[in-house]
């Protein structure tokens, strides 16, 4: 057991080599910027103060947004998703798989989910032992399940931290501003770059400095701007990176762009909705993680769909107001209820009325009717 708890530690430590780098080469980006392009090179007072002011803010930003990135720690999903100690232990005695998903189903009814597997059973993590929220997925290097977990650790800009509900906003941001900074320090020394480049600046030690200052910039602006605009497309769609990769599944199949509910709505879900905070890394998203809008249910000419129930819902073609009005279950016969027969002659549910109504047995039948208020 000793050994194993140390390897586990040691894979930790190793975890945080690649932001270790990172920080590495924004202080020495800094020092080189400010001490060697700023305070050496630039012989204008005014240029000097222009540039270091744009810089500090731009540092300020980017370091903040990405400290919130790395330390904001993954949201699992609340105490209503994992399973009680009797359905746990109910689950474990069943053997066969027909059973276990019946007893997933039934609790699911109380629960918003509505996203399912390939199969069309219920999303259930058994490390966990939890039911999965929509957008949730169980992270291995974490240990946990995250909530609409976007990634963990892309390859070249690592945070060492799982990408998700609460701390998506800090990782565009941080893309944002990390960007910005670079292409600030490209833009500003370039002029210095072509002078040292030509020889007209001898300076060995500062040329080395701006130079690589220059280049390091530059790779890193072109790959910022490639991962920031795919980030862009994911939001302005509502997509996670593993809904990219893998369509999300519903109980009436899959649905690559269920969680789509128009640019702005999708903006708003992870910016919310006062400007004055979008700029800056501070939680302001919609929600609690655990549900979100769908698609169907933001459209009025939606067809029938199946609910987190597996309950089937008709979206009717008449926008109702948002209290509507229902009649008791009644016999279709009109002579059993001529108040009722009034009202749907007058309306334009007639022709419905009347092309059900032959073939309605005696017995009659159960219906509800929504109108306008």
């Amino acid at each position: 057991m000793l050994l194993p708890a140390c390897l586990c530690r040691c894979a930790r430590l190793l975890y945080w080599i690649p932001v270790t780098i990172i920080i590495v080469v924004v202080m020495w980006s800094y020092y080189a910027y400010v001490v060697h392009f700023c305070w050496i090179l630039l012989t204008c007072a005014t240029q000097r103060v222009v540039f270091l002011c744009l810089f500090h803010v731009c540092f300020g930003m980017f370091s903040w947004s990405f400290w919130k990135a790395v330390s904001t720690p993954p949201s699992s999903p609340s105490v209503e998703f994992q399973l009680s100690s009797s359905d746990s232990l109910l689950f474990e005695l069943e053997r066969g798989g027909m059973e276990k998903s019946q007893i997933l189903l039934e609790i699911s009814q109380k629960l918003p989910v509505h996203t399912r597997t390939a199969t069309g059973a219920i999303r259930f993590c058994h490390h966990c032992q939890l039911i999965k929220p929509d957008r949730c997925h169980h992270c291995s290097v974490c240990q946990m399940c995250v909530l609409k977990m976007d990634h963990h650790c892309p390859c070249m800009f690592r945070l060492n931290n799982c990408i998700g509900f609460f701390n998506y906003k800090f990782f565009m941001l941080f893309l944002l501003y990390s960007l910005l900074y670079c292409l600030l320090i490209v833009a500003t020394v370039t002029p210095t770059f072509i002078q040292l480049w030509l020889g007209k600046l001898f300076d060995s030690c500062v040329k080395l400095h701006v130079l690589f200052l220059t280049l390091v910039s530059a790779m890193f602006a072109v790959t910022l701007c490639f991962l920031l605009l795919f980030h862009i497309w994911l939001l302005a769609s509502n997509k996670t990176t593993l809904e990219w990769l893998s369509v999300p599944f519903f109980a009436d199949g899959p649905g690559s762009e269920a969680f789509d509910v128009g640019v702005k709505a999708n903006f708003l879900q992870v910016f919310g909705k006062k400007k004055r905070h979008w700029p800056f890394p501070v939680f302001s998203g919609q929600g609690d993680g655990h549900s979100f809008p769908l698609r169907w249910q933001m459209s009025a000419r939606s067809p029938s769909v199946m609910n987190g129930s597996g309950h089937c819902v008709m979206e009717g073609t008449v926008e109702f107001w948002e209290k509507e009005v229902q009649t008791p279950s009644i016999y279709c016969p009109h002579e059993a209820n001529p108040g009722l027969h009034s009202l749907i002659e007058n309306s334009d549910l007639s022709h419905l009325y009347h092309s059900v109504l032959p073939s309605v047995s005696p017995e009659g039948v159960s219906v509800t009717i929504a109108v306008d208020d």
